[in-house]
């Protein structure tokens, strides 16, 4: 016959989870948030978890009274060297504050994001290119292999020599031309997102 067991639970009084967040606490925690103060520092300056900060957080935002229904609450975490890159570049385009450098973050992608049509007719140029460049390589190669079969030396003769002269001076062309397209592709791209940050901001604090 089984005995019965007694149970007794334990109460723990889990540091950090006594304390609640007041609303001018989360108004003070999302401020420092955005001001880059860790959440750890912030956990332990309030005497709370980190997951109560991200809750605090949340609850800020969705309490927030927000006057125009299209617009939302963003949030994102990235390490501090890439932090500090983005202020030193936002920095460098004259933008107020952090807040207002990645709402335009948010709307340079409106189109900017979009393929380039001209720079999709010049990659099938260059496809084209290679492929042809292709094509005459494995056809000398099918020579050489016949003759090969057939005994012969491995020898190139001189009109097959300038063949493969050419083949290398097109190949080397075709490096340019690429190169010159990637590099004119990310001035543009610099361009057309600095114009973008420039242009996108809403006034908004």
């Amino acid at each position: 016959m089984a005995r019965n067991a007694t149970v007794i639970f334990y109460t723990l009084d889990m540091a950090g989870r006594t304390k609640k967040i007041t609303p001018a606490d989360e108004k003070k925690i999302v401020a420092s948030v955005r001001a880059g103060v860790p959440v750890a520092v912030l956990a332990k300056t309030y005497g709370v978890t980190r997951p109560t900060i991200y809750r605090a957080v949340r609850s800020f935002h969705d309490k927030a009274k927000v006057s125009d229904t299209n617009t939302a609450p963003v949030s994102f975490t990235v390490n501090r060297d890439s932090l500090l890159a983005f202020d030193a570049f936002t920095g460098r385009l004259g933008l107020k504050s952090r807040a207002d450098a990645l709402r335009r973050v948010c709307c340079v992608p409106a189109g900017f994001l979009e393929p380039d049509p001209d720079l999709a007719d010049a990659l099938r140029d260059v496809a084209r290119e290679l492929s042809a460049i292709g094509r005459n390589v494995n056809q000398l190669v099918a020579t050489k292999n016949y003759e090969v079969r057939r005994g012969e030396r491995l020898k190139l003769s001189k009109s097959q020599q300038q063949v493969l002269s050419d083949l290398l001076d097109h190949i080397d062309r075709v490096s340019t031309q690429v190169r010159e397209m990637e590099g004119k592709r990310a001035s543009e791209t610099v361009r057309r997102f600095v114009a973008g940050m420039k242009g996108a901001g809403d006034g908004a604090d």
